[in-house]
């Protein structure tokens, strides 16, 4: 056999091999699709659903976002209702096998509570239905939100979990990353935006460029995602004081940033960033640079220090004050 007939004939063999499995994994999706589906009419009734759905996503003024991200913890919640396999009244005397369920998925306990939320909102429902008393599930707290934590740390990678980006690292990756990807980052790292609001700087709806009383600019930035707070109050302002700061006044002008792939940081920066990692690092570099701890707070748009200390402080950078204050 030639080399031309063998190679043929090896793709010949690739595609039925291909064929092949994609028949069984059709067949095993049907299979799961259909227990499925019996289990969910047995402790999901798709009639009570439909109605559940209506009520409390599609007939409420969300924005698609926020429509979405809640469609997303009612789906997990229904993986948990499945898996279960108990009437919402007996919900609240197997609250371990509940967090059981968290524990062994590693969800986070911000996406647990949320996934609570729905899980007892069709609790409710359900058993306002049927005329059933019910108890809510409540959040993990003390030895059970410890160890679901824990599950969630041992995670090997988190995908909302960035270490800091520092300068140093973002200047090292400078000739690896298209300059429209290193402008994007610029402007995460020195004035501590989220991705979005990142993205959002091409737009003069959300962005404000003013002077105080000592000519220095400041970036008023709108946070969309502020939806409980009065309009006015959504706005964000960040002093730019630093030369880093105000080479970012060009950097919007022009427009021409470009959010990164995360795939693209991790490969060409470091394997444990990702498009947070800028603002991860904006409070050690304000820091850094003498700055209180409330101002950066307040230049973040958190509403505590607390808030930016637990979460935006990394513990793997000191800062401290060299000077002898108990000197003559």
């Amino acid at each position: 056999m030639s080399y031309e007939s063998a190679r043929v004939r090896q793709q010949q063999l690739n595609m039925q091999l291909h064929l092949k499995r994609s028949e069984e994994s059709k067949l095993k999706f049907e299979e799961t699709l259909k227990s499925t589906h019996h289990k969910q009419a047995a402790f999901i009734p798709e009639i009570y659903r439909e109605e559940f759905e209506e009520r409390y996503f599609y007939s409420r003024r969300l924005e698609t976002v926020l429509k979405n991200r809640h469609l997303s913890h009612w789906r997990a919640a229904q993986q948990l209702i499945l898996h279960l396999k108990l009437e919402p009244m007996h919900w609240r005397d197997h609250c371990e096998s509940v967090y059981d369920w968290f524990f062994n998925k590693k969800f986070s306990i911000s996406y647990t509570r949320s996934i609570l939320r729905a899980f007892n909102l069709w609790g409710y429902f359900i058993s306002k239905k049927i005329g059933t008393p019910f108890l809510p599930v409540p959040p993990p707290r003390g030895f059970e939100r410890t160890r679901i934590l824990e599950s969630y740390f041992s995670k090997a990678d988190h995908c909302k979990r960035s270490d800091p980006l520092t300068p140093a690292m973002l200047e090292s990756a400078r000739d690896a990353l298209k300059p429209e990807q290193y402008d994007w980052l610029y402007l995460s790292l020195w004035l501590g935006l989220r991705p979005k609001e990142v993205d959002q700087l091409r737009d003069a709806r959300y962005r404000r460029i003013l002077y105080d009383e000592k000519a220095t600019p400041v970036l008023w930035i709108y946070q969309s995602k502020l939806c409980s707070v009065p309009e006015r109050y959504r706005w964000k302002l960040i002093p730019l004081f630093l030369e880093q700061q105000k080479a970012t006044l060009a950097i919007i002008e022009a427009g021409k940033f470009e959010r990164p792939l995360v795939k693209t940081v991790r490969a060409h920066i470091h394997p444990n960033l990702n498009l947070y990692g800028g603002r991860k690092g904006f409070t050690d570099l304000m820091l850094s640079k003498g700055q209180l701890l409330e101002n950066i707070s307040q230049w973040m748009g958190h509403s505590s220090v607390q808030r930016t200390w637990t979460s935006y402080k990394s513990r793997l950078h000191v800062h401290y004050d060299a000077r002898d204050r108990h000197s003559s």
